[in-house]
């Protein structure tokens, strides 16, 4: 073996840890800055963690300067970094890069970041939210079609998704596209656009009835209800799902935005509907006044941090995929069990991670490769822990303080939630390529300190086991240290975006009004607001979208 490869490996290994280390308490600092709206802290933050003077990080750049800017009220700005991410996002789908390294030292930390399928997804969103933002500052039209045609692009980018993956994704469509997108259409105020709008709108209910099931937001079995949808491939039984207190306020709000809508544009169609849907009485009434002119958007939070999960992988079926040439020669010298048997007995390389993808997704899959024998453990990306979102009550006050409306603030999308999701799937898409990698390098590791063993105890004479031993472990300790630090999963990711997403649309007279939210109270709605979000205008009848941040 060469020796020069566990020096390099060990080296490393002390820089690696002490950079990341760094990195984790700047990102710490930055989203605290961020969420708290001190943005120029905020920015001076993100300039320290120099991922903009970073090739492989370009995107994630963009992504990270595209909210900062928004938040600052700097849209010009803010349009140019997320256009600028969408043609590097489809650049990576005309020029099919892959992800998938054949270094032997680097694993997908040293590749381009290319962001996660919701990560994608959503530079769409706000950069329609960026030039409708400017549309509201400056009245150009064209700024409003840029938005309308931004939504149109997130759709195809769904399109093109499906089509670019071999395997069907859970996430193959989003809510907020439909729901936000109708709002942004019904802003245009033209009528082909009400029309997709309407459309979208019961897209969304169609959604949030199927692929809804698999969130715990809008499911209490959303786990039985994903088991049942990957065994079956299609959508599955009813009674595994159990709708929850947000899919009942989220079906309400696009039940009213269904029938408001026909009753605006399809007047003749509004009784047949309100039977096929059968909405609530309250929602019919509401709706059968017409469409509201104030859509408000709530980002909620910020969406929970990737973690490194650790998860075992056999050895034995890692040893074909050895290439290196004096490795390869040892292990068919003394034979793969011998390598097997050595590293459990003498290197204690038994199962210690655990085993499972995530918490329920394709198990099966992960388990399969489970081991009682000589194994290792290796990180990849997940979402661990999500802390849910509560219901909030919403609180609209006129310019003396006085409550005009007030609702539920239904939650249309949890992204926590849904990160979780696409995470573990991605947990199953890349577990064997990425365990079979690291498990690699670990028996040339093995084959190492079975070297040293066997050389020391030959020469040490009386005591030569406890000091072969000795040394084979220190041997492929320092090595087996050295790989653990290069194989860190790669848990950048886009950490401004919000956890959850709310929506909520009123009819107001022109005026001046504030937002106020409140959580509920042991179920029951609170009489006033506890939080002031911010003031927004209404100046007339036209369809106006405003957004708002909330950390409680």
């Amino acid at each position: 073996m060469v020796k020069s490869s566990y020096l390099f490996l060990s080296f490393i290994f002390f820089i690696l840890v002490g950079c990341a280390t760094s990195m984790k308490d700047i990102i710490n600092d930055y989203r605290g800055a961020f969420l708290a709206g001190e943005y120029e802290k905020a920015s001076k933050l993100l300039e320290k963690t120099k991922i903009h003077e970073s090739r492989r990080d370009i995107l994630l750049w963009h992504m990270e300067k595209g909210t900062l800017s928004l938040g600052e009220g700097k849209e010009d700005e803010a349009i140019n970094h997320f256009q600028t991410a969408l043609d590097i996002i489809d650049n990576l789908y005309t020029t099919k890069v892959s992800n998938v390294l054949s270094s032997y030292l680097l694993n997908d930390r040293y590749a381009d970041f290319q962001g996660a399928n919701y990560e994608r997804s959503y530079v769409h969103y706000f950069l329609s939210k960026s030039y409708y933002s400017r549309y509201l500052k400056n009245g150009l039209k064209l700024d409003l079609q840029g938005a309308r045609a931004t939504i149109l692009a997130w759709d195809t980018y769904f399109t093109n998704y499906q089509r670019s993956t071999s395997s069907r994704s859970l996430y193959s469509t989003d809510l907020m596209l439909k729901v936000f997108g109708g709002e942004v259409h019904e802003a245009s105020q033209i009528r082909s656009d009400l029309q997709i709008a309407l459309q979208l709108y019961k897209d969304a209910l169609d959604i949030l009835n199927s692929q809804g099931g698999i969130f715990s937001i809008f499911n209490e079995k959303n786990t039985e209800y994903i088991k049942s949808f990957e065994a079956n491939k299609k959508r599955p039984s009813q009674d595994l799902y159990v709708k929850t207190k947000a899919f009942e306020e989220l079906q309400d709000f696009l039940h009213y935005k269904i029938l408001s809508l026909t009753k605006s544009i399809r007047g003749g169609e509004f009784k047949n509907l309100v039977k096929t849907l059968k909405a609530k009485k309250e929602i019919v009434t509401r709706a059968s006044k017409g469409p509201g002119n104030v859509s408000l958007v709530l980002e909620e939070g910020l969406i929970p941090q990737k973690v490194g999960k650790p998860f075992n992988f056999g050895l034995k079926g890692a040893m074909d995929a050895v290439d290196d040439d004096k490795a390869k020669k040892f292990i068919a010298t003394v034979g793969a069990e011998f390598v097997t048997a050595f590293a459990m007995n003498k290197l204690k390389l038994t199962p210690t991670a655990a085993g499972g993808a995530g918490s329920f997704i394709f198990a099966h899959e992960v388990t399969k490769y489970s081991v009682k024998e000589a194994a290792i453990a290796f990180e990849l990306p997940i979402i661990e822990e999500v802390t849910p979102v509560e219901r909030l009550y919403m609180f609209i006050l006129n310019d003396q303080g006085k409550i005009v409306e007030q609702g539920p603030m239904p939650v249309v999308t949890e992204n926590g939630d849904l990160a979780r999701v696409v995470l573990e799937e991605d947990v199953v898409s890349r577990f064997v390529a990425t365990g079979t990698r690291v498990a690699v390098k670990h028996i040339v590791a093995i084959v190492g300190a079975m070297q040293v063993y066997q050389t020391m105890k030959k020469s040490s004479g009386e005591g030569g086991e406890f000091l072969a031993t000795t040394a084979a472990v220190a041997s492929y300790t320092a090595m087996a240290t050295g790989i653990s630090a290069l194989e860190e999963a790669d848990v950048r990711h886009w950490t401004t975006l919000p956890q959850a997403f709310r929506m909520e649309e009123l009819k107001l007279p022109p005026g001046n009004y504030q937002l106020g939210v409140a959580r509920y109270i042991e179920g029951k709605a609170p009489q006033s607001p506890s939080k002031i979000l911010g003031q927004f205008q209404v100046n007339d009848n036209r369809k106006q979208i405003f957004h708002f941040k909330l950390t409680l």
